[in-house]
């Protein structure tokens, strides 16, 4: 049973990958999360991992027989992201023929969605300013509070990319789980019920809270190091939850079973009292989303995290 994430990146993907590999490890179970395969991958006492060469020096073919070569009981979690097919200028044929051997050998396919696309377009401004991919620790949420405007000629970019991607995803690929971001860090343990049939209270027996409850912990725990007047004092029973957590995701890195345990970067809530151009780039969203039925313009404004609308 291997996972395919699919994604236009910086959806969620990092977290629905690192999670289903936590859930696995955690029951004991082989597993790998091989991250992006078109960067690049290869087999290393004996295990099948990412080599993270962003110049693409391996073909198309050469990763697919790498695949078929492999052999092994360990699960394989991978990503696949169109932003990476891109950056790659392999030809048509070549991402057909890819993209018809990953369907097949992947017998669970994900597509990572935003149920707020605004929001995803606006995060992904902010990154662009910021220049970090993601954020690991209190240095880099600071970074990221210091962008105070965005581009909106490339919010707007954003915003049609994402659309593009359901195309592209549609061309490509079948039976396909669409899992949204927004409810895989709420819902994070039923999520993970519902993809691996692995028991939802798993996560609370190891932690002694459930892991959708450990991710707020650690949102909140770090954006208070952000600020002294607002710090939070863990209670013992929560320190101890996140510090395992932590300490389990630290350990699976070392041993090369995930590449990164990134949190999460900031709320809808916080983008709008940090971003001075919110509201601009909010018109354009909705003028934007006209064109298409499918998007929600009524997300746009709800703060899943915090569970309210905003405006």
């Amino acid at each position: 049973m291997n996972f395919l994430i699919l994604t236009p990146w910086a959806v969620g993907s990092s977290i629905i990958q690192r999670i289903l590999t936590l859930a696995f490890y955690l029951k004991n179970i082989s597993v790998v999360n091989t991250h992006e395969l078109v960067e690049g991958i290869e087999v290393k006492n004996g295990m099948l991992l990412n080599t993270n060469k962003k110049e693409y020096s391996q073909s198309l073919e050469q990763i697919t027989q790498i695949l078929k070569q492999y052999s092994s009981k360990t699960i394989l979690v991978s990503r696949l992201s169109k932003y990476a097919i891109d950056n790659r200028k392999d030809s048509l044929q070549d991402q057909k023929n890819f993209f018809l051997f990953l369907d097949n050998f992947y017998s669970k396919k994900i597509l990572c969605i935003r149920e707020n696309i605004f929001e995803y377009a606006l995060s992904w401004s902010i990154r662009n300013k910021s220049g970090l991919q993601n954020i690991f620790n209190k240095n880099d949420k600071e970074k990221v509070l210091q962008v105070s405007e965005v581009d909106e000629d490339y919010f707007l970019m954003k915003c049609y990319e994402y659309v593009n991607h359901q195309k592209w995803i549609e061309q490509n690929f079948k039976n396909i789980k669409k899992i949204s971001y927004e409810n895989m860090v709420t819902n994070t343990d039923n999520v993970i019920e519902e993809l691996t049939g692995i028991e939802k209270d798993m996560f609370k027996q190891k932690f002694g809270f459930a892991l959708a409850e450990i991710l707020k912990i650690e949102y909140e725990y770090i954006r208070s190091l952000t600020n002294k007047k607002n710090f939070i004092n863990l209670e013992i029973s929560k320190k101890k939850a996140l510090l395992k957590y932590k300490t389990i995701n630290e350990k699976m890195q070392i041993n090369q079973i995930i590449p990164n345990a990134p949190i999460k970067n900031t709320t809808l809530e916080d983008k709008m009292y940090q971003i001075k151009n919110f509201n601009k780039c909010l018109e354009k969203f909705y003028i934007f989303a006209k064109n298409y039925n499918w998007i929600d313009q009524s997300k746009a404004t709800y703060d899943f995290w915090n569970k309210k609308y905003i405006c």
